[in-house]
C-alpha cells in the first residue's frame, strides 16, 4: 500500500509537459532525456505521423491539428511547460515555409493564453540570425541576416514569440545537429561508406556543430532556470570546425577512407534549379534546393555558446568524434547503414 501511495504521490510530482514535433529528430531525442528526467510528457503529433522513434516509451499522445485553435487548446490543456520543436526545413515555396513555422507557432501562443502553462520552450536555429561575418562565431546580440526562407521564417517565428508570448518564454538556436534519427548527416555516412566525400565548393566552410543529446539537455536546462527566462540562446559544442573535420570524424567512426570531392557552386545550383522543378512533380523539395545551396554557399556558419554558459552554466558533454561514433553506432544498430 506503501508503495502504492509513492508511486500515486511520485505522479503527482510530475511535471507535465507537452512536445509539438515530438517524432522528428530532435523531437524524440527530447522526449527520451525529458523521460529521464522525470517528466510526464505528452507528444503532439498528426494521426498520419510516423511513431516508429517514440515506440515503446511511456508518453502520452495528443492528436493535433496544428491549424485548428481548439485541436491545441486541448492539447495544451493541464500542461506546465510547452517545448515547440515542430518545424519544416524544407517546403516548396516561402508561403508555406511561414505558414508551417510561423502561423503555427501564433495558433500555438494563443492556444495558452488562460492556461495552465509556464513556459513557453521554442527550438529556433542558426539559420534565423543568419552565417557570421568572419571566423568569429556570431552571438545573440549581433544583427540576424537570414539568407533563406527557412531562416526568414524562423527568425519571424522569434519576433512572434518575443511579442506575443503570454508566459516566460526561451528561444534556443542550434546549428547543425547530428546524432541518432538523423537523415540529413546520415548521407555523409552513407557516401563515406562508399569511399566518397563531397564538398561544396572550393572555399573553405566553417562551422559550429552540436551532438543532438547536448542540445536536448541544453533545452532542459533553459526550460529548469529561471534567469533563462525571456533570453536567446545559441546552442553548439563551443568549438570552430571545416566540414572535413566532420568527415573526418566519419571516416574514424567507420574505419573507412574517403577522397574528397569538390563539387563546385555552380553545379550544385544546376541540380538544385533541376529538383526545384522536379518538386512541382514530386509535391515535396528535395534535399538540394535553391534556398539549401544559398546556405551552403556560406563561409561562416559560427555561432558563441558563452551566454549558455554563463547563465545556464552548460557545458557540452561530448566531443565531435564521441558524438560521430555514437551517431554511428546506432546508425548500425538500427539498420540505417
Amino acid at each position: 500500500m506503501t508503495k502504492i501511495l509513492q508511486n500515486f504521490l511520485s505522479m503527482l510530482m510530475k511535471k507535465k509537459v507537452l512536445v509539438t514535433g515530438a517524432n522528428g529528430f530532435v523531437g524524440s531525442n527530447l522526449v527520451r532525456a525529458l523521460l529521464e528526467n522525470g517528466y510526464e510528457v505528452t507528444c503532439v503529433v498528426r494521426r498520419s505521423s510516423n511513431l516508429s522513434s517514440l515506440e515503446n516509451l511511456p508518453v502520452s499522445f495528443k492528436y493535433a491539428d496544428y491549424y485548428s485553435l481548439s485541436s491545441l487548446q486541448e492539447a495544451c490543456k493541464d500542461q506546465e511547460i510547452i517545448f515547440h520543436i515542430a518545424a519544416k526545413v524544407r517546403e516548396i515555396n516561402e508561403k508555406r515555409y511561414f505558414e508551417a513555422n510561423v502561423e503555427l507557432t501564433k495558433n500555438l501562443l494563443e492556444s495558452i493564453k488562460s492556461s495552465t502553462v509556464k513556459k513557453f520552450v521554442i527550438l529556433s536555429t542558426q539559420a534565423a540570425a543568419g552565417p557570421a561575418d568572419g571566423i568569429s562565431p556570431k552571438t545573440e546580440t549581433c544583427t540576424c541576416n537570414p539568407v533563406s526562407y527557412y531562416g526568414k521564417s524562423k527568425l519571424e517565428a522569434e519576433r512572434v514569440v518575443r511579442e506575443e508570448c503570454p508566459v516566460p518564454w526561451v528561444i534556443i538556436r542550434p546549428p547543425s545537429v547530428y546524432g541518432p534519427y538523423d537523415k540529413d548527416f546520415l548521407k555523409y555516412f552513407e557516401l563515406v561508406k562508399k569511399h566518397i566525400a563531397p564538398l561544396a565548393g572550393f572555399k573553405k566552410k566553417y562551422l559550429s556543430l552540436v551532438y543532438v543529446e547536448d542540445l536536448v539537455r541544453m533545452i532542459i536546462m533553459a526550460a529548469e532556470n529561471e534567469h533563462a527566462n525571456n533570453e536567446i540562446f545559441f546552442a553548439g559544442d563551443g568549438n570552430i570546425y571545416l566540414l572535413e573535420n566532420f568527415i573526418d570524424a566519419v571516416k574514424k567512426a567507420m574505419n573507412k577512407n574517403a577522397i574528397k570531392l569538390h563539387i563546385p557552386i555552380f553545379l550544385s545550383y544546376i541540380l538544385a534549379a533541376f529538383n526545384e522543378c522536379m518538386k512541382y512533380f514530386t509535391k515535396k523539395q528535395a534535399t538540394i534546393n535553391l534556398q539549401k545551396v544559398k546556405e551552403m554557399k556560406q563561409c561562416y556558419w559560427l555561432c558563441s555558446t558563452e551566454k549558455a554558459k554563463e547563465i545556464l552554466n552548460y557545458e557540452p558533454h561530448y566531443s565531435l568524434q564521441e558524438g560521430v561514433n555514437k551517431t554511428y553506432q546506432w546508425y548500425k544498430e538500427h539498420q540505417w547503414l
